[in-house]
């Protein structure tokens, strides 16, 4: 049972939150399912107007069925693995925010009812007319479910990117609040900023030594001994790993002052 502080319980969670909590991380797999039926729900639209058309021969009409089989077993697989991230999202969606995990999840059902409405209009055409069948419904309905899926994805994607549903212990993002923690509480109790900077530099702080070198001296990133301007810092993290809201510009001052006591070298960008 969830508890707010000094608040009711919140029972409409109850039924899921002791099978989320003894799931396995699986949200991945949403992903995985999504993407069969992302190519498969298109391909079915294009070989089935292309047949209609009169055009591609045998080749079409024989992998006409195959992708209306995968459109649909793709549709399953993406609803299955849906129910995982649609869970996480009830506990992860602040306030209002939850409307576009809701407006995602009944698309969903939507879709799933349009491409069953879809594939059986398809096979009692393909049993009464043959190989050269013309179902009434089903352009219809493919035009349907492919702008659904489209808005579906790119509501998911929202979802993901821009409010962490699926994101596993926070990620990457993980130890940057965990980083920023540590080095606000070491300039409390009066740690240099050169020396706080240095810990927060390091790849037990904030992590910037994984990419720049223990010696801000260039890995897969560039080098950054000698400092850098903060709007540089920003204009390369400010929406991705450490945002302004996270980071502060004191924090960056605290880093930036132990990068200037190391010997500048070639910068690759």
């Amino acid at each position: 049972m969830i508890v707010g502080p000094r608040g009711p319980p919140l029972p409409f969670l109850d039924p899921l939150l002791g099978i989320l909590a003894a799931m396995p991380h699986l949200s991945e797999l949403h992903g995985a399912a999504t993407h069969l039926a992302v190519v498969a729900i298109p391909l079915f639209a294009i070989l089935h107007f292309v047949r209609r058309a009169g055009r591609g021969g045998a080749a079409v009409v024989g992998a006409e069925p195959w992708a209306l089989g995968a459109s649909l077993v793709g549709i399953a697989a993406s609803g299955a693995t849906g129910l995982l991230v649609w869970g996480e999202a009830q506990t992860t969606l602040r306030g209002q925010h939850f409307r576009v995990g809701n407006v995602h999840f009944w698309l969903g059902i939507a879709i799933a009812a349009l491409a069953v409405l879809a594939a059986g209009d398809w096979w009692r055409s393909r049993r009464r007319g043959g190989v050269h069948h013309r179902p009434v419904v089903v352009p219809i309905l493919a035009v349907l479910v492919v702008v659904g899926v489209a808005v579906q994805g790119y509501l998911g994607g929202r979802m993901t990117y821009e409010h962490g549903v699926g994101v596993f212990d926070g990620g990457q993002l993980a130890q940057t609040a965990t980083g920023v923690s540590k080095l606000d509480v070491a300039l409390a109790k009066g740690t240099s900023r050169t020396a706080a900077g240095r810990m927060a530099f390091s790849a037990e702080g904030l992590g910037c030594a994984r990419c720049h070198g223990d010696l801000a001296e260039g890995l897969r990133a560039p080098p950054l001994a000698g400092g850098r301007d903060v709007m540089d810092f920003r204009r390369v993290h400010q929406h991705g790993l450490f945002p302004k809201a996270v980071v502060s510009d004191a924090d960056f001052a605290a880093i930036d002052a132990w990068l200037k006591t190391l010997a500048p070298r070639g910068r690759r960008g």
